[in-house]
């Protein structure tokens, strides 16, 4: 256990993490999270952790590499009901940049630090962090969400070759349960702002930060490959890329970034 004993009575928050379930082991705290929820047995601001999460999930079913006692994964749950079904990519932004911000503060160079569309961080072009966001519709908003972190923090060997943490990033190791108030810290932040109806900053300041906005960039879709230019992304969380001069617009997993190219 990474020191979560008393931490929800320690923890500088508002309201996220202050209701926290601890797990040693389990299949995946996003599941765990909507069991909660589907019992009617949380607040707004439960928090679910593993030392050991052993069926992560990511994007599209994809399965997160995660060794036990090493990196930050976690569900927190969230009631955003002030967004409309039109605005819950609203929620993906303001939860990256909680996470961004957190990031920032360690990394050796800031400027190598990107979110990836839709729910990646990277940094060097390297996978640091992963977001899953599973929203739970009430009539036309968006009644309660579980937010999904996989955050790469002590791990030093990984499946995939594009995975990093933030250990390999600085060469420090860290411990968990102080970076794990840090992010709810920032998290909580920006879902304020969000709150707050900052939602056109927030949404700048992702551009700013969004890999590949306003630059030309490599994607590949159904096997052919092609370079666009990032240009946005639109109410409902499609990529918008400028090929050539013609507008397209793409859904999740529609296509991929070819980071191995310049």
């Amino acid at each position: 256990m990474q020191n979560y004993e008393n931490f929800s009575k320690k923890i500088n928050t508002l309201f996220v993490g202050k209701d926290l379930r601890y797990l040693p082991s389990c299949q995946s705290t996003n599941l765990y999270a909507l069991d909660l929820i589907q019992n009617d047995d949380y607040f707004d601001g439960t928090v679910v952790i593993t030392d050991c999460q052993t069926a992560g999930r990511g994007q599209q079913g994809n399965t997160w590499d995660t060794e036990p006692f090493q990196n930050i994964t976690t569900s927190i749950i969230l009631k955003p009901q002030f967004l409309s079904l039109q605005e819950q990519f609203e929620l993906n932004i303001a939860i990256t940049l909680g996470i961004y911000d957190l990031l920032e503060v360690f990394v050796p160079n800031p400027d190598l630090l990107k979110i990836k569309w839709s729910n990646d961080l990277l940094y060097d072009r390297k996978k640091l962090c992963g977001i899953l966001i599973q929203n739970v519709v009430s009539g036309n908003t968006l009644g309660k969400s579980v937010i999904g972190i996989g955050l790469n923090i002590n791990q030093k060997t990984f499946l995939y070759p594009q995975a990093t943490s933030l250990s390999l990033v600085t060469g420090m190791d860290y411990e968990l349960s102080v970076l794990t108030e840090k992010l709810f810290i920032s998290i909580e932040r920006k879902y304020l702002q969000l709150k707050q109806g900052k939602t056109e900053i927030l949404r700048q300041e992702y551009y700013k930060r969004l890999y590949g906005f306003g630059e030309e960039k490599w994607f590949s879709k159904e096997g052919e490959s092609f370079m666009g230019k990032i240009v946005g992304v639109d109410n409902l969380g499609r990529l918008q890329i400028d090929v050539l001069g013609d507008l397209k617009v793409y859904q999740f997993k529609e296509i991929q970034f070819l980071l191995d190219k310049v």
